[in-house]
């Protein structure tokens, strides 16, 4: 038997800082257990509660004065969410990682659980939302927000490299290195369509996406930005990006995937090899270990191109 849960977000002072309350009004069971729904779920300090509010009140702005409050036509009727801003996450020292697009072909199916984060204001921090109710307690090694990439590992493992190599904050467990960092989609708006997701490549689709893009390059001022490359080959959006945020390096990478690494990437086989040896042992070994859905050996000709691609600013 299904049963249905509210969730509701409020409030919530704790040594001046203000947190999400999560108020469960009955238990859910479904794909996941949430043990500790009935009692409230206090999350987050004050500078990240001071980012992701920030954030909040500038993607609703922009919605209202550039959208008039409503997504393109051609995409799902679903307002825009801000990244998920790491509870250590430090503005000019932190790493940002864009994926490309949310895939929501799974709400042609109405009897998906997921439908609650795209409700009232809980789809305007989605990916938190999802991370704290799901993916923290979670089992799995990688934790679920949403973000596809994400919830497999390969955009968390390129990440930890990257971190690695330009000296930024790491940790060894994906869940506390995801505090860190802070991770979204890079098109706020997804193609809706009756079969499997569609990318966005075009720059009219792109562009319904910059204006928010935009401010929260403004607000987070990465230190490191890893960024789809369909997105960043456009002069325009470059410039846009470059503007925001100055002092960012940018790192152009194409998605991390099955078919990118098995089909494309061939060529740095002898490479990968070599890194997966010179990183045994290693916390970002053993995260490749536990990808989902991609072959270990071939994910490192990933991490072998990321290691050769000069960063832009």
């Amino acid at each position: 038997m299904l049963f249905t849960t509210e969730v509701v977000l409020g409030p919530r002072s704790r040594k001046g800082s203000v947190g999400l309350v999560l108020f469960c009004r009955a238990p859910w069971r479904g794909f996941y257990e949430w043990p500790w729904f009935g009692a409230p779920y206090y999350f987050g300090n004050t500078v990240t509660n001071t980012l992701a509010n920030e954030l909040i009140q500038k993607f609703k702005d922009i919605f209202e004065k550039t959208h008039n409050n409503r997504p393109p036509d051609w995409a799902w009727p679903f307002k825009p969410s801000i990244p998920l801003v790491g509870e250590n996450y430090k503005p000019g020292k932190g790493l940002l990682i864009y994926a490309s697009a949310e895939n929501l072909s799974w709400h042609n199916n109405k009897d998906n659980p997921l439908h609650q984060f795209f409700t009232g204001d809980n789809v305007w921090n989605r990916y938190r939302l999802q991370c704290e109710m799901i993916g923290r307690n979670s089992e799995d090694f990688f934790p679920y927000v949403g973000i596809q990439p994400v919830n497999d590992g390969g955009l968390l493992a390129a990440g930890l490299f990257t971190a690695t190599k330009y000296g930024l904050q790491h940790e060894k467990n994906p869940r506390s290195f995801l505090e860190t960092i802070a991770v979204t989609n890079w098109n706020k708006f997804s193609i809706r369509s009756p079969g499997k997701n569609e990318d966005i490549r075009g720059i009219k689709k792109l562009t319904a996406s910059l204006a928010f893009v935009v401010a929260e390059l403004m607000v987070l001022q990465p230190a490191v930005v890893l960024i789809p490359r369909t997105v960043w080959r456009h002069l325009k959006l470059q410039a846009a990006m470059q503007a925001a945020s100055p002092q960012s390096e940018f790192l152009d990478a194409p998605q991390f995937n099955a078919t990118v690494v098995n089909c494309h990437l061939g060529s740095y086989e002898e490479k990968a090899r070599q890194l997966r040896k010179d990183w045994q042992g290693k916390p970002l070994a053993r995260w490749m270990s536990n990808l989902c859905g991609i072959n270990e050996g071939n994910a490192w000709r990933y991490i072998a191109m990321l290691d050769g691609i000069p960063t832009q600013k």
